[in-house]
């Protein structure tokens, strides 16, 4: 999900901080969140894409005791439903009148929920490292945000590299993923509000983390 990135590693003028320790702050916030709701948009591009695609709606993070859970509403183009708890993950397309439930992938799982989950340090799934010289956003465009990159230490792992854009509440605003096939995807995040569930009201996370297609449509497993 990226053929926009320089070869070479920086070293960043004016960089605060070493990624060490943005890594390390960046894991001692999340350990203390536990449920977000946000607001993103996203982009996709790349070689396999055809057009860039867009899309942008808002989302749902809840750790339990037992599973991290994260939902993530599509409002357009289409509207979309992706729904996952680690182990499952349900989408949801209105314009396919299609549910599609499948098993999610531990390597990819690990992604998707390191970054809040905080359970292990980020060391066990990535390398951290400095961001390169050059990315699709410069550092004067965001001047407010650090860069981290991270690799994925899994070789069977469908990501290649991933940047993150931190603020100074070390909280991430902007995420870039890019695959083994240089098709680069990024995400947004605006409107984050940190804690705003009760994670002990299972009742109302089962509502929240739950959804029910429309009769008629096609479930596929």
């Amino acid at each position: 999900m990226l053929a926009f990135l320089a070869v070479h590693l920086c070293s960043v003028s004016g960089w605060a901080e070493g990624p060490e320790t943005l890594a390390q702050k960046l894991q001692d916030t999340y350990g203390n969140v536990d449920s977000m709701s946000f607001s993103f948009s996203q982009t996709t591009s790349g070689p396999m894409t055809g057009r860039p695609k867009s899309g942008k709606g808002n989302g749902l993070y809840a750790r339990t005791a037992d599973k991290p859970l994260m939902r993530w509403n599509y409002l357009s183009p289409d509207f979309q439903v992706v729904i996952s708890d680690g182990r499952t993950i349900s989408m949801y397309f209105e314009k396919l009148n299609q549910m599609i439930i499948s098993e999610v992938d531990e390597a990819q799982t690990d992604i998707l929920f390191s970054f809040f989950a905080a359970s292990e340090p980020l060391e066990n799934h990535f390398k951290v490292l400095p961001p390169y010289l050059e990315t699709d956003i410069s550092a004067e465009q965001m001047p407010e945000l650090e860069t981290l990159r991270l690799e994925p230490l899994d070789k069977n792992s469908q990501i290649q590299q991933i940047h993150l854009w931190i603020g100074a509440d070390s909280v991430i605003r902007r995420i870039e993923l890019l695959d083994h096939f240089d098709t680069k995807t990024t995400i947004n995040l605006s409107n984050i509000n940190l804690n705003p569930l009760d994670i002990s009201n299972r009742q109302d996370l089962e509502q929240r983390f739950s959804f029910t297609p429309p009769e008629g449509t096609e479930i596929i497993r």
